[in-house]
């Protein structure tokens, strides 16, 4: 860098340098070649101003000066308006080669600003970025340590009621009929626990989507279908409602079928005093809309950010997966799930999925019956 500057330095020297020897040499009967050798100095003085700011420019107008000095009053005493003109000339070397100078001192001093600003963003957003993996680590640590413990939980409960019944089956004078008896209720617990080990592992391992074309009336006609016998128990009705000339839509018709039915199925049983349900169907820009629409007890304003949470239930004997597993199989199909609060009653879950799946395999159109 200061082999640079000197280079530099010496080059403007020896142009300015070149310029008045021209001057020196040239004779005086060539007057219009005089001003033009006049406004070559401003040459190296301007580069001068530029790489080196107004002190710099102000040194090279001193050298200009004097050198061209001698010249003036050696070759053009004898025209004094003539030589009135060129130290006019001179004047202007020291005017603008400080402005150009000043100029030039701000423009390095923006730049070295804004390259400060950049560096510290920079540093501001490494810092930031190395927050947000320690957040994200975090988050993940508290995510891992809640399914833990909600599944220790869950595995807690019926290990204990087996664990009472096999000491009680232990009792040698035990009767046949609550030997039976206990033993039915550890096969209960027994199957409670493999259920929730099944949902547990279609939780943390999904399986991917298989995405085929399928059309949403016939998918919510087909998960009425199913649930029609359960619904029929509980005294409620299945409406479906799907807008006309709705497109086919490629996602896994089996998963988001399981989805739905799960919805319908929670719906049911928020409904003890019976109602109807309704599976809508829509379009809205370039997403489809599915919902489940219920006349049921609701979910308090404080749980509805939790209930896609896994093990998170505000129903006695449920797992808590049944919502996470749908939120799960909703992400993978790039979309969303949401529950509202019905106006006067009930709920509205609202699947989001778009028309186009990125990555999306076509294979030939199945339904899921």
């Amino acid at each position: 860098m200061a082999h640079t500057r000197t280079l530099r330095i010496g080059l403007l020297i020896l142009a300015i340098g070149v310029v008045s020897l021209l001057h020196y040499i040239t004779p005086t009967s060539h007057v219009w070649l005089h001003p033009l050798l006049q406004r070559a100095y401003y040459i190296p003085l301007l580069l001068m101003a530029l790489w080196f700011g107004w002190r710099g420019g102000l040194a090279a107008a001193l050298v200009a000066a004097l050198l061209y000095i001698p010249h003036i009053e050696m070759a053009w005493r004898s025209h004094p308006e003539y030589s009135a003109a060129q130290y006019i000339e001179i004047a202007m070397f020291f005017v603008i080669t400080a402005l150009t100078g000043v100029l030039a001192d701000h423009e390095r001093m923006q730049r070295r600003k804004a390259e400060d600003n950049a560096r510290r963003l920079a540093e501001a957003h490494a810092e930031l970025q190395s927050s947000f993996q320690q957040l994200r680590r975090a988050d993940r640590l508290s995510a891992l340590g809640e399914l833990s413990a909600g599944l220790a939980h869950e595995i807690r409960n019926p290990l204990g009621s087996v664990e009472g019944a096999v000491q009680i089956l232990r009792r040698p004078s035990l009767r046949q009929e609550t030997r039976e008896e206990f033993g039915e209720l550890a096969q209960k617990e027994l199957n409670r626990l493999k259920g929730l080990l099944t949902h547990f592992l279609d939780f943390a391992r999904p399986q991917a989507p298989q995405r085929v074309p399928t059309e949403p009336r016939l998918l919510l006609e087909s998960v009425a279908k199913l649930a029609s016998e359960t619904a029929k128990m509980g005294g409620v009705q299945i409406r479906v409602e799907a807008a006309a000339g709705l497109p086919a839509v490629l996602f896994d018709s089996e998963q988001i079928g399981q989805v739905l039915l799960n919805l319908v199925i929670n719906a049911v049983q928020a409904m003890p005093q019976g109602g109807q349900i309704v599976l809508r169907g829509c379009c809205e820009a370039d997403s489809i809309l599915l919902e489940v629409v219920d006349e049921g007890i609701g979910i308090a304003p404080e749980n509805l950010e939790r209930i896609f949470n896994p093990f998170f239930t505000t129903r006695q004997g449920g797992t808590g997966l049944g919502l996470a597993i749908a939120y799960r199989i909703i992400s993978q199909h790039n979309g969303d799930i949401a529950a509202r609060s019905n106006p006067d009653r009930g709920m509205t879950f609202t699947i989001q999925l778009p028309l186009v799946q990125p990555a999306a395999v076509e294979r030939p159109a199945t339904q899921s019956q």
